[in-house]
């Protein structure tokens, strides 16, 4: 019992702890993305995605050193903000509180994870059925530009009667799934910028990191702060597979003619599967940056309000939180140590400044020293009279 004790506070407090910690991470992307001008779509994908993982592995850390503490049922609280008696309130709601929340984040979990392991096996359903294959020029064309762009893996390419838009699955075996109404509908030079925009994605490694920080996702479920972090990591990798395409000199009109025609058809949601079309709501600045259009950068009231909401939250949890963490029971010891040290100079010194007035008037010293200091101190205030 003692050791699932351990286990739901320490999860409790990391848990309680990754809100500042991601809240921290994201104030960060946000001021280095907002002081450096001119960095690329790539650049900000890799940024968000290095430090949503560096958020989760400082969740880890949180919680493997809390576990692995000697006494972590204890919560030990410094007494920098509040008084003895209310750190003693606070300890015992958290002690009482943590393994409640920590059972019921357990029991909610089931949901998302759910989710995810249901989405993983539909992307392995459509990379093995309803596959027919696709007309050798397509693939001798995958083939020529995979080489080209130095990807070593063999990619494969098919249509697939389950996909409504161009999608990208696997890792080690790169998959390209083509729907027949894209080959039906969209002209040779679209279908190709389609096709190098997911050859981008594979260049990338982006399933991969698509993989990891959907997991994430599903352990920080309740975490705002990943959910931003996923949300700049989707739409920064979008627009820097585009701008690949643009690099091949294919035309910027003919190619947001096909995102919009994609997205058109586009009727299913595979989270985990990287298609062309992208998130719905990011397509429109999509297709404004491929054709050109540069709206005047103009103060984002909601980037601004979000961003204050970021430092709230480190500023409002810190001074909870920074010097306070479940610990051994030494901690408590030094921390009342400490205190009664300053209690009791603030003592010495207050006795020394009343001996040194009161060494003006010798004769009133007689209620503050010893009898025999008093009978000394006495003879020679009758003496120098």
């Amino acid at each position: 019992m003692t050791g699932q004790a351990n286990f739901l506070q320490s999860l409790g407090w990391a848990v309680l702890n990754s809100l500042w910690q991601l809240a921290l991470l994201w104030v960060v992307y946000q001021v280095i993305t907002g002081l450096v001008r001119g960095i690329r779509s790539s650049t900000k994908s890799a940024l968000a995605s290095a430090l949503l993982i560096g958020g989760f592995g400082w969740f880890l850390c949180t919680f493997f050193a809390t576990y692995y503490d000697t006494r972590a049922d204890q919560v030990i609280l410094s007494a920098s903000f509040m008084d003895a008696e209310g750190n003693h309130q606070l300890n015992e709601w958290l002690r009482q509180t943590l393994p409640v929340a920590s059972v019921l984040y357990l029991v909610l979990l089931v949901i998302p994870f759910f989710h995810f392991i249901r989405n993983y096996r539909y992307v392995q359903v459509i990379r093995s059925y309803g596959l027919t294959r696709i007309n050798v020029e397509w693939r001798l064309f995958v083939n020529r530009v995979a080489s080209q762009m130095n990807i070593r893996k063999k990619v494969q390419i098919w249509i697939s009667e389950f996909v409504s838009s161009p999608v990208t699955v696997g890792f080690l075996k790169p998959v390209i799934l083509v729907p027949l109404a894209a080959v039906n509908h969209l002209t040779t030079q679209q279908l190709e910028a389609v096709l190098l925009h997911e050859l981008s994605h594979i260049k990338r490694l982006d399933y991969f990191v698509n993989l990891v920080i959907n997991f994430i996702q599903v352990i920080l479920y309740f975490n705002p702060f990943v959910k931003a972090f996923v949300r700049i990591v989707e739409r920064e990798r979008e627009k820097s597979c585009d701008e690949m395409v643009l690099q091949f000199q294919y035309d910027s009109h003919e190619y947001a003619t096909a995102l919009l025609t994609l997205e058109k058809a586009n009727h299913q949601g595979q989270a985990l599967a990287i298609a062309a079309a992208g998130k719905k709501n990011d397509l429109l600045q999509r297709v404004e940056l491929i054709m050109g259009v540069h709206k005047r950068s103009l103060i984002s009231f909601s980037k601004l309000a979000g961003l204050m909401a970021g430092v709230l939250c480190v500023i409002a949890l810190n001074a909870l939180l920074l010097f306070s963490r479940p610990g051994n029971g030494s901690r408590a010891m030094e921390f009342t140590h400490l205190s009664s040290h300053f209690n009791t100079n603030e003592k010495e010194s207050a006795k020394a400044a009343a001996v040194v007035e009161e060494t003006e008037h010798p004769g009133q010293i007689v209620n503050k020293l010893r009898p025999d200091v008093a009978a000394t101190s006495n003879a020679l205030a009758a003496y120098t009279k």
